[in-house]
């Protein structure tokens, strides 16, 4: 008496499809791997490549911290959002790579300002006014030359009334002046007069008199 034979069933068809596949050279078909069967111990190491990935599925999670280096960032692919607000140091800009373009207007504070790091190349000319300069700060040393220029006034007589100016030179300014004379020849007036300094007077006595005028001048250039 013949053996019973066994019954054909799916199972059966679907294993010795898949065994053809693999011995032929084929590939199996998905109907044959259970799913969530494939885990990282069946994948060969270095296998997965980027059309095995779908579209935003490598999130934050799946990178491992720190890992990340500039060869894995596209160039000029990183905006302003992508940078976490006040995370910048000077360890992260490069030499001379913050130009005026960068610094918003009235951004920087003296805070982000090395002390003695200012000069006269970084000050516009006739800028400074007297609040910026602490008390004391001027001397005589920050001042130029001071020179005395005189006059004298032509011979006034007896009765009469003369004048003279003394002026500053071209490339100097007046910051000040006075005057010589004699005892009995008043001074009407002595005060600035242009870029110098002019004395009015009145000769009350019986002779010739003159009267001398002087201007202090600081040299400008």
């Amino acid at each position: 008496m013949s053996a019973p034979r066994k019954r054909l069933t799916y199972a059966n068809v679907a294993s010795t499809l898949a065994l053809a596949l693999v011995i032929g050279g084929g590939t199996a078909v998905a109907a044959g791997i259970a799913p969530n069967s494939v885990g990282s111990i069946q994948i060969k190491n270095g296998n997965v490549k980027t059309p095995d990935l779908k579209n935003n599925a490598v999130k934050s999670a799946k990178v491992k911290d720190g890992t990340l280096t500039g060869a894995d960032v596209a160039d000029s692919s990183l905006a302003s959002l992508d940078i976490l607000d006040d995370s910048l140091t000077a360890d992260d800009l490069g030499a001379n790579s913050a130009s005026q373009s960068e610094i918003a207007t009235d951004g920087v504070a003296a805070s982000e300002i090395q002390d003695n790091s200012i000069d006269a190349g970084e000050i516009v000319n006739n800028s400074l006014t007297s609040a910026d300069l602490g008390t004391g700060a001027v001397r005589g040393s920050e001042l130029g030359t001071i020179t005395q220029r005189s006059a004298v006034s032509a011979t006034i007589g007896a009765g009469g009334n003369g004048s003279v100016t003394a002026s500053c030179l071209a490339g100097e300014k007046l910051i000040g002046g006075g005057n010589d004379g004699f005892f009995d020849v008043f001074v009407v007036a002595s005060r600035q007069s242009g870029n110098g300094w002019a004395v009015f007077g009145f000769n009350n006595s019986g002779g010739n008199r003159t009267i001398t005028a002087y201007a202090y001048c600081l040299q400008t250039s």
